[in-house]
């Protein structure tokens, strides 16, 4: 005879096991190409990143807005609105391309 309380069960009688697994998120649909430029002339030294292109251009500043404010958060930087171009501080190619490819965007880089 075992030591084990569990060896008498049959299994009649048990709750159910964990539910099944969800099926994984199906990829957000491409929104549009974003792209991204790295700039330092003309602004004192200091390193930005550009966003721009046609779906920049083509959205309402609420969303243009919404957007940056997203990646400013994700990102851990600053940035601002300047016409119809999403302008982040310092050089952030590397992690907003990939933010950007999370979100369902293509880039150019």
């Amino acid at each position: 005879m075992s030591g084990n309380p569990f060896d008498k069960l049959d299994g009649q009688g048990l709750p159910p096991g964990p539910p099944p697994k969800p099926e994984p998120a199906k990829a957000k649909p491409k929104l549009g190409k974003i792209i991204l430029q790295y700039e330092r002339a003309g602004r004192g030294g200091k390193e930005v990143t550009i966003l721009k292109g046609l779906w920049l251009e083509s959205q309402e500043m609420r969303m243009r807005d919404a957007l940056l404010r997203e990646m400013k958060r994700a990102l851990g930087t600053g940035g601002v609105l300047e016409g119809r171009e999403i302008v982040l501080q310092g050089d952030r190619r590397d992690s907003a391309k990939a933010w950007l490819l999370k979100e369902g965007f293509t880039t150019n880089l």
